[in-house]
C-alpha cells in the first residue's frame, strides 16, 4: 500500500523540512517514502507544496502527487484552505488544519475527514516561534499520526532529533508534537 500525504503551507513555515522529517520518520519504521518539494519562487510567505510518500515496497513514481490520490493534507495555515481541489477530492481523504474551529470552506462536506488541532498556540507554548513566523510543521506531524496511525510517534521524534541534532530546538519539536498527538481530534 502506499500513502499519498501534501503539505499545505507558506515559505518559511516548515514544511518542506516537515516533508523531509516525515520522510525519514516512515524510513525509520521500515517504509520506503519519498520527499518531493514543490515551489515556485523562493520567498517567505509564498505557498509551498511539500508532497511525501510512504509504502510498503518500493516507490516507482517521480513525480508530484495528483491530487485526486492524496489519502491526507497537512495544512498548516487556514488562509490556505482556498487552494485545496475540493472537486478533486476522494471520499475519506483527510484534512489536518492548524485551526481551533473548522474554518468556513470545510463545514459541510460529508465526504472529507476533518481534524484540527492549534498548532499556533502548541507552538507559542513551546518557542517554536522565529521572528513572528510561527513553525508548526513539526507540530502538525504530531496530529498527522495521532489522525492515521501510519507511522509511529517513536519514529517521529527520532526523525527530529536526526534533523535538529540535541538541543533546545529538538526538545521544543518533541514536546510540540506530543502536544499535538495528545490534542488533536475529527470534528466530522
Amino acid at each position: 500500500m502506499m500513502t499519498e500525504i501534501r503539505i499545505v503551507s507558506r515559505g518559511g513555515q516548515g514544511g518542506v523540512t516537515g516533508a523531509k522529517i516525515l520522510a525519514y520518520a516512515g524510513h525509520i519504521d521500515g517504509k520506503f517514502v519519498q520527499a518531493i518539494p514543490k515551489y515556485g519562487a523562493e520567498r517567505k510567505g509564498a505557498p509551498i507544496y511539500a508532497d511525501v510518500r510512504i509504502a510498503d515496497e518500493h516507490v516507482k513514481t517521480h513525480a508530484p502527487v495528483i491530487a485526486s490520490n492524496t489519502h491526507s493534507w497537512i495544512v498548516l495555515e487556514p488562509s490556505l484552505i482556498g487552494s485545496l481541489p475540493f472537486n478533486q477530492l476522494r471520499e475519506g481523504t483527510i484534512i489536518i488544519i492548524n485551526a481551533q474551529e473548522v474554518p468556513p470552506a470545510l463545514r459541510n462536506r460529508p465526504n472529507l475527514k476533518i481534524g484540527l488541532v492549534d498548532a499556533m498556540k502548541i507552538a507559542e507554548e513551546c518557542g517554536l516561534v522565529k521572528s513572528g513566523t510561527f513553525l508548526v510543521s513539526t507540530t502538525m506531524l504530531g496530529a498527522w499520526i495521532k489522525a492515521t496511525k501510519l507511522i509511529t510517534l517513536d519514529a517521529l521524534k527520532k526523525a527530529i532529533k536526526h534533523q535538529f541534532g540535541e538541543g533546545g530546538l529538538t526538545e521544543a519539536n518533541i514536546k510540540s508534537i506530543e502536544l499535538a498527538y495528545d490534542q488533536f481530534e475529527y470534528k466530522n
